[in-house]
């Protein structure tokens, strides 16, 4: 017969284990709303951007990274389904796989190329003269198109060490890879804060020391968001693989922070470009963000000046 203590420690664990069941739902539910919202956002700014890409270099960079970001969410929000709907679905062992090492290349990738955009910022804002004068045309794409690239190699070197796509895994090898990708990702964060930092300090010692804006001040805001919100998915990842020390809630945090960081960034675009007290179109607003008023008011200009003259 169970003593009252005993019976009151079961109910008191039972009713802790069904408020984390809920807990855990609710985090889903938000992580799968969250990542809707960011399919649309991210897929409006690669419909927007994809007009303009080639009058900005700049404009490149956020093309990719919203293409990384749409592809994160869309594995991101299937990955978690068998988890919202406790045992009712799951997924077979490769799917799961898949979908795994595909989130962590989309991750890395677009953790490179906000390094990548950062240091070119950097350097725009510290040599403006050698900037305009003496960069290589084709230095973004370049430097996007090695990014994927670079990605993609230690994606396939992981899932042919780490998993059975391509035969027998090498655990020793598989260790050695993951090792690697932690000290890429701090190499990555770190020039990106050191980028940032001295972006920040240029500005702010500037002769007329004008605020951040245009896309300076994108650079900045994307980077605060992704060292508070991008930052806990790549620890937890990397905590997983190499079997560090994990919370137990670090988990599901870990996802929703992912799903905020990758939904959130279309939002730091439009608001950041968006002109207060008038309405103005999407291409427009993400034009201001940009950094391309300039552009815009030449455009302006010149259609007020050919107004004028069929008038006259």
């Amino acid at each position: 017969m169970m003593e009252p203590r005993e019976a009151g420690q079961h109910v008191g664990a039972a009713n802790g284990a069904q408020a984390d069941v809920a807990f855990n739902l609710i985090i889903l539910s938000l992580t799968e709303g969250l990542g809707l919202g960011g399919l649309l956002g991210n897929g409006a700014v690669l419909w927007l951007l994809s007009s303009n890409v080639y009058r900005n270099p700049f404009a490149i960079y956020l093309l990719d990274v919203a293409c990384a970001d749409l592809i994160f969410l869309g594995c991101h929000m299937v990955a978690i389904v068998p988890d919202l709907l406790q045992g009712r679905l799951d997924f077979p062992g490769f799917v799961q796989t898949s979908l795994a090492t595909l989130r962590f290349f989309c991750y890395i990738v677009g953790l490179s190329l906000l390094a990548a955009v950062s240091v070119e910022q950097c350097l725009a804002a510290l040599f403006p003269a050698w900037y305009s004068c003496r960069r290589p045309r084709h230095l973004t794409t370049c430097v996007c198109a090695l990014t994927w690239a670079v990605c993609l190699l230690l994606h396939l070197l992981l899932s042919g060490a780490c998993t059975q796509f391509f035969g027998e895994p090498s655990r020793h090898l598989c260790r050695t890879l993951w090792l690697v990708a932690a000290v890429l990702l701090a190499l990555l964060c770190c020039t990106m804060c050191g980028a940032s930092l001295m972006l920040l300090l240029r500005v702010e010692r500037g002769p007329q020391r004008p605020p951040p804006r245009g896309f300076p001040g994108l650079i900045l805001l994307t980077v605060l968001l992704f060292l508070f919100c991008g930052l806990p998915f790549g620890i937890y990842w990397l905590s997983r693989n190499l079997l560090w020390y994990i919370p137990h809630y670090f988990y599901h945090f870990s996802f929703l922070m992912a799903a905020v960081h990758c939904a959130a960034k279309p939002v730091v675009y439009f608001c950041l470009g968006s002109a207060q007290g008038r309405r103005l179109p999407l291409r427009l607003v993400l034009q201001r963000a940009l950094g391309d008023e300039a552009e815009l008011g030449a455009v302006r200009e010149t259609s007020r000046r050919g107004l004028v003259d069929i008038a006259a």
